[in-house]
């Protein structure tokens, strides 16, 4: 019998912005997050998971890469060169998130996204907001859990 060999990470956001300036649609959020599929380079994503402690984001999208590249800068467009773009993987559109209170989740299931990681086994990503808000309470606000299987 085969087993599906699933792994779920998570990764923190760094880089937040934490006062006075707001984001508007198309903004980046925060810096360049990282998650880890141990030494296997091929898996498929079944699912992915955004919570949001400050209780602000819409819609998301997280754009995946198999090296770490230029993107841009918290709370700016997108600006990534050429050569970069060429080691794009497939992007993750979170839906606008469940309100919880103090919190906001949102998750996508029975996505599978193909991935070909960099030999250590990572994958980059980073945020994009799809719709405006105010700035967030820390830079540790986002968390991002990708749930693979893997093909070892």
């Amino acid at each position: 019998m085969t087993s599906l060999n699933q792994i779920a990470v998570s990764a923190t956001s760094t880089g937040l912005t934490i006062a006075t300036t707001a984001y508007t649609d198309g903004d980046i959020l925060g810096a360049e997050m990282s998650w880890t599929m141990g030494t296997n380079t091929y898996g498929i994503i079944l699912g992915a998971t955004i919570v949001d402690a400050a209780d602000v984001i819409g819609a998301v999208d997280l754009y995946l890469f198999d090296r770490s590249v230029t993107f841009g800068t918290d709370n700016v467009a997108p600006s990534i060169s050429d050569a970069d773009a060429l080691f794009a993987l497939p992007k993750v559109p979170f839906p606008f998130p469940d309100d919880l209170g103090a919190n906001r989740q949102a998750s996508i299931d029975s996505i599978g996204l193909p991935v070909k990681a960099n030999a250590s086994g990572t994958i980059y990503g980073w945020l994009v907001t799809r719709s405006g808000h105010t700035f967030f309470g820390s830079t540790g606000d986002l968390q991002v859990g990708l749930h693979f299987t893997l093909d070892v």
